[in-house]
């Protein structure tokens, strides 16, 4: 009689794993005034995968915090703001994609919570059925201080002070109308119109008879004085 020999084997699961956290790397800017700091593959030296921060030569914070997996941001993040080190944002990635509530902070308090998954707003500073936009005044005042240009110029000349603008946004998403509502001299109400038109189109509009309808908003830039 043959025996039947039953042989188990205990298969591993062949994983997609991620390869572990590698060594840690230290990128030198030396025209943005910050340093990166951050982990990278085993194996691909150049994909960031682990802990990350930005951190300001100035003060030595770290103003950008959290974790990159197989070179994307995944899992929570905080943000803050280079020149001053407040919090401007706080949430979690996916992937390199933002997913639940985020809240934006502006002056130091809450100005919107933002569901990135749902799409919606949960809460908001702006009154209701009043234009709004993904990340709040949050978001807007991040993109015009990076993009802002003060005019070399105006600069040398001392001319500085606020600019005071008002437009309209219509349901493509596209900026209408920019008035200067105050303005401080040529060189710095220009520039700031300019501005103000290069506003990503992130909107959320107004709901009037069942549909989104074309919404107002006003804004105050401020060249060279605090």
């Amino acid at each position: 009689m043959k025996k039947l020999i039953i042989i188990t084997l205990t298969l591993l699961p062949m994983l997609s794993m991620a390869q572990g956290k590698g060594s840690k790397k230290i990128m030198n800017t030396d025209s943005l005034g910050y340093n990166e700091e951050f982990y990278v593959m085993k194996k691909t030296q150049d994909v960031k995968h682990g802990e990350y921060q930005k951190q300001s030569k100035k003060s030595g914070i770290a103003f950008e915090k959290g974790f990159y997996k197989n070179g994307k941001r995944d899992g929570k993040w905080t943000i803050k703001m280079q020149g001053n080190s407040r919090v401007y944002s706080k949430g979690s990635y996916v992937a390199g994609k933002k997913v639940g509530q985020w809240s934006y902070y502006y002056d130091g308090l809450v100005d919107q919570i933002y569901d990135h998954t749902a799409n919606k707003v949960i809460t908001s500073k702006r009154e209701k059925g009043k234009l709004d936009y993904i990340g709040g005044k949050t978001l807007i005042h991040i993109f015009i201080e990076e993009t802002l240009i003060y005019n070399e110029s105006a600069k040398q000349r001392g001319i500085k002070g606020k600019v005071y603008i008002s437009f309209d946004v219509n349901v493509e998403g596209e900026i209408k109308n920019v008035v200067i509502t105050k303005g401080k001299h040529d060189l710095l109400d220009v520039e700031a119109m300019r501005v103000i038109r290069l506003i990503p189109s992130n909107w959320i509009f107004p709901v009037k008879g069942g549909e989104p309808a074309r919404g107002s908003f006003s804004w105050v830039i401020n060249f060279g004085s605090r």
